[in-house]
């Protein structure tokens, strides 16, 4: 333990007396400060605020993770080669705390320019402006439901006979990305509800709302005319509906009964709506049905995110570390460039591939590569705390831990003890 803070400390020390720690914070704070200037919104002050938020401080996590990532391929390989690891590892210090102590200094560099940012945010927004919960509706995941309606679909005689030869898999796949553009149409004067699990067991008297995106057969605008009921135990909530489809649109709801909401009751609330207009409506359920419930402060929410963020910095200089540990910096720099990139585009391959069936099976293995890269680099592929944190969305605390579990603990002792099963082997190599 003595020789992982001495390497630390170490490290930390390098950053300060290069310059790396100081420079990184100046051309943060430069670009929180120019960046709102750089690019332009809808000319709202809360699409002004979401570019802010969005493009600054995601510019300063992007300006980590590039640079903390080179950093983090030629912490070893570099010492390796001119032959300062040598030196270092002649004292009783362990291949593993050598990789793990220069982990953890990277990660708080990152983290400690990343405070400075996030700090400059706090600085000029406001912390009490209130962010919300997005609950979903309560249904089956898209496998499980893909699963249920996998022998309907084969046995409709309109389905495809390409579609029918296809493997199982494939077809279920397919099922699957589809359940999230499943229209349900409401007729005329007729009604349908959602279910929603309440995850702390409650709901606000005030404060609710329904997020809701309607559309019609045609696909044009047309006038919406309906009523919302939310139930939950004894309380209900409700709001009229006066709108046009093919917009999203957050109704108010008020609450006309206040009850006792124990006992099971207070574990589910339940949405109805009723068409009253002139024509049929439709939405997606999994895309169009959200309850908003409020959550707490600005404040809290962007500390949140800042954690979720240090955490994925956390994973890249990791991974860059790993990677420096069995090869040479420039080919460590470049897999890390080609993983981050590879992050990067594999939802859209995934997302926009023509060939939905997957008869080449070439394509096929390349399909399920992107895919297996892009299940694994979700969390650095998407800048997700800083979304929510711009759209006024919760981000949760469950996330954050798991986040903090997974991204910054687990992972990288797992890394950390594979490069000190890889690094006396290239060390031996060398000599």
């Amino acid at each position: 333990m003595n020789s992982f803070w001495r390497i630390f400390s170490l490290e930390l020390k390098s950053a300060v007396r290069s310059k790396s720690l100081l420079m990184l914070t100046l051309v943060s704070v430069a670009w929180m400060i120019v960046a709102p200037f750089l690019f332009t919104g809808d000319g709202t002050p809360d699409g002004a605020r979401t570019l802010a938020i969005h493009y600054s401080l995601g510019g300063v996590a992007a300006l980590l993770s590039v640079t903390l990532l080179a950093s983090a391929t030629g912490a070893i390989a570099a010492e390796r080669s001119s032959g300062r690891l040598q030196m270092t590892l002649v004292r009783p210090v362990r291949y593993a705390a050598v990789a793990l102590a220069r982990m953890s200094a990277l990660a708080a560099v990152g983290a400690a320019v990343l405070a400075v940012a996030a700090a400059f945010e706090a600085a000029r927004a406001d912390l009490s402006r209130p962010c919300r919960h997005v609950l979903p509706p309560a249904m089956p995941s898209p496998r499980e439901e893909a699963a249920m309606m996998y022998d309907v679909f084969m046995s409709d005689p309109s389905t495809p006979e390409a579609v029918r030869k296809a493997k199982k898999p494939v077809v279920l796949r397919l099922l699957a990305q589809r359940s999230f553009d499943r229209y349900d149409t409401v007729s005329t004067n007729a009604v349908i509800s959602w279910s929603f699990k309440l995850s702390d067991g409650s709901l606000p008297g005030e404060g609710l709302s329904v997020r809701l995106r309607f559309t019609n057969a045609y696909d044009v605008r047309d006038n919406v005319r309906g009523s919302l009921r939310l139930v939950c135990g004894d309380s209900v909530w409700s709001a009229a509906i006066t709108n046009i489809t093919q917009a999203v649109v957050d109704i108010p709801l008020k609450q006309v009964k206040c009850g006792d909401m124990s006992g099971e009751a207070k574990s589910a609330a339940e949405l109805v709506f009723r068409n009253e207009g002139s024509s049929s409506l439709m939405l997606r359920p999994r895309r169009d049905v959200n309850l908003l419930v409020p959550a707490d402060e600005f404040g809290r929410n962007l500390l949140r995110a800042y954690v979720e963020l240090v955490a994925i910095l956390t994973l890249l200089i990791a991974f860059g570390v790993f990677l420096g540990a069995g090869l040479g910096r420039p080919v460590a720099l470049f897999t890390a460039i080609v993983a981050l990139a590879v992050s990067e585009m594999s939802p859209s391959v995934i997302e926009q591939y023509p060939d939905e069936l997957e008869t080449d099976r070439l394509d096929s293995i390349g399909l399920f590569i992107t895919r297996a890269a892009a299940e694994a680099t979700h969390p650095i592929s998407s800048l997700e705390p800083l979304a929510r944190l711009s759209d006024d969305v919760c981000v949760e605390r469950r996330e954050v831990v798991r986040t903090v579990v997974v991204d910054m603990a687990i992972v990288p002792l797992l890394l950390a003890l594979l490069s000190g099963f890889v690094m006396p082997r290239k060390v031996d190599s060398q000599v």
